[in-house]
């Protein structure tokens, strides 16, 4: 058998003095834990977007990605407030822009025209290019039109 590199030690650890924990034995991560509990995926989904306000900031786009992932299209109200609040930061926005977009119709048009009627959304300009592209009968900048548009194709089931 070959040797260890010179930098991995050989030494056995030594036991703490009792009372003490080993530094290594830290709880699980909140995420694990969430991913390990019996909970149904739409429940999954709210305790993983629960974590965001303590995530750290370049993790919270993975965590929507995995919050998505795990909620069905009959409980896309778990992600609705998080794809309206205009204060998620830009990755996580994204991620909710690309998560709804492929739901199927009966779910991701609502959403996205309620981003396209609010000119201060940050995602508006581009759930409205959406929306009037995929929904080609209505003309326009025509919101009232569009509001008719998007009730149809949910109706149909599109």
């Amino acid at each position: 058998p070959t040797a260890p590199p010179e930098h991995v030690s050989t030494t056995p650890p030594q036991p703490l003095p009792s009372g003490q924990e080993s530094p290594q034995a830290e709880p699980p991560a909140p995420v694990s834990d969430v991913l390990s509990a019996d909970l149904t995926p739409g429940e999954t989904s709210s305790r993983l977007l629960a974590l965001l306000p303590t995530t750290p900031t370049d993790d919270k786009s993975f965590l929507v990605q995995l919050a998505g992932n795990y909620c069905p299209d009959e409980e896309y109200w778990r992600l609705l407030p998080f794809l309206l609040d205009r204060n998620q930061p830009e990755d996580c926005r994204e991620e909710l822009m690309r998560d709804v977009l492929r739901r199927p119709d009966a779910v991701r048009l609502r959403p996205l025209y309620r981003l396209a009627v609010d000119p201060t959304h940050p995602l508006s300009a581009e759930a409205k290019d959406y929306l009037f592209s995929y929904l080609q009968d209505v003309p326009e900048n025509d919101y009232t039109a569009l509001a008719k548009a998007v009730d149809k194709a949910e109706k149909e089931g599109r």
